[in-house]
């Protein structure tokens, strides 16, 4: 009972404090509208011709040739237009210029290595492009593997390397705004790491502590309390944002309602478990508070908070998988839009992992601070 009376008027203080609560409802509901209003081009599919593509033709190697010839096989040119030049210089004009939208370049000598330049107007077109050069690459790493095993052509079963499908986008890809709905939703998530770091070092401001220790309450308790109020404002938070998104931008969030308020309660687990351990480990807030600051925009930007994540490049994406803002992404889009139910159950676990291994620290780290 002790530990529900902390954790509610720990809940308390942080809603009426006004003057918080307005930075963090208004600045993700803001952004996500000046956001997902200016880059809503890059959600929409405005055709599906051919994708131009530039290919550089500076040498005669057999990988250049084969390339060439899948390129021009009757499949690939439904969805790829292949334009030939003769150096990069010169396709570097055409995809600057707009009269392409991708150029692939294979240098001379280069063992094997494809580079590809694409313009960031169009996820769907540069996914289109990406996909029919991994289709190329696949066929020929698997080509290279039967020659080194010995294996026979006659052996070999043939596959397409093209599967038609119909293509009804009706609902099941997010517009501009519903990108950024969910983006600055984990960031005000994320940004609650400051209510975990405040919760713990109040005591400290108000010179509260003495009391605590000397009162009828085990370290525990306050913790446990203090932990569970925050949550529950960063909850209070999501919900506020979600209801407003939902009736005002009308923001699409899916059938799965409580999976997604789910996943909002796992990224408060997760941002008061950073918040509080950061305070356990350093000890002074002024100092935690400039450390988050400066990391939750970060995470933000690893995530595809600001840019979306197909626009990124490939080391980018790679950086990606160690924001919680992206994983919480993932899962939230995968459920919307009914994508895959593995990635959403691997990357829930790794949040709930990383937040019980905080937690385990914060609780050490408290329990010898309150001896």
């Amino acid at each position: 009972m002790k530990t529900l009376y902390i954790a509610y008027y720990t809940t308390l203080r942080n809603v009426r404090d006004y003057r918080n609560l307005t930075s963090m409802l208004a600045l993700p509901i803001v952004l996500m509208l000046i956001l997902g209003s200016a880059l809503a081009g890059t959600f929409q599919i405005e055709s599906i011709d051919p994708v131009k593509v530039v290919l550089v033709n500076e040498n005669e190697g057999e990988l250049l040739q084969n390339l060439k010839e899948f390129l021009q096989q009757e499949n690939i040119k439904e969805i790829v237009d292949t334009e030939t030049v003769e150096d990069l210089d010169q396709g570097m004009v055409k995809i600057k210029n707009g009269e392409a939208f991708a150029l692939v370049h294979v240098e001379r000598d280069n063992e094997g290595k494809i580079h590809v330049y694409k313009r960031n107007e169009s996820m769907f077109r540069g996914s289109v492009v990406q996909n029919v050069l991994d289709s190329f690459v696949q066929s020929a790493n698997a080509e290279y593997a039967y020659l080194i095993l010995g294996s026979v052509d006659g052996n070999i079963t043939p596959y397409e390397s093209i599967r038609e499908e119909t293509i009804n986008p009706d609902g099941k890809r997010p517009k501009g705004l519903d990108y950024y709905a969910i983006t600055m939703l984990i960031m005000t998530m994320m940004y609650g790491t400051t209510y975990g770091a405040s919760s713990m070092a109040e005591e400290q401001f108000y010179r509260t502590e003495i009391r605590l220790k000397s009162a009828p309450l085990h370290s525990y308790e306050v913790f446990v309390g203090k932990v569970a109020g925050t949550i529950l404002t960063l909850v209070f938070d999501a919900s506020i944002i979600f209801i407003f998104t939902k009736y005002v931008y009308d923001v699409n969030w899916g059938d799965n309602i409580l999976f997604i308020m789910f996943t909002c309660f796992t990224l408060a687990v997760l941002a008061t478990s950073i918040g509080v351990a950061s305070f356990m480990l350093i000890g002074d807030e002024n100092k935690t508070q400039a450390l988050l600051s400066i990391l939750i925009p970060v995470l933000t930007f690893l995530g595809g908070g600001y840019i979306p994540f197909q626009s990124m490049s490939s080391a980018m994406k790679k950086l990606s998988l160690l924001s919680p803002n992206y994983l919480g992404l993932r899962i939230m889009l995968n459920t919307i839009y009914e994508g895959s139910q593995v990635q959403i159950r691997n990357y829930m676990a790794i949040l709930w992992t990383a937040s019980l291994f905080l937690f385990i620290i914060s609780a050490l780290r408290g329990r010898r601070g309150l001896a």
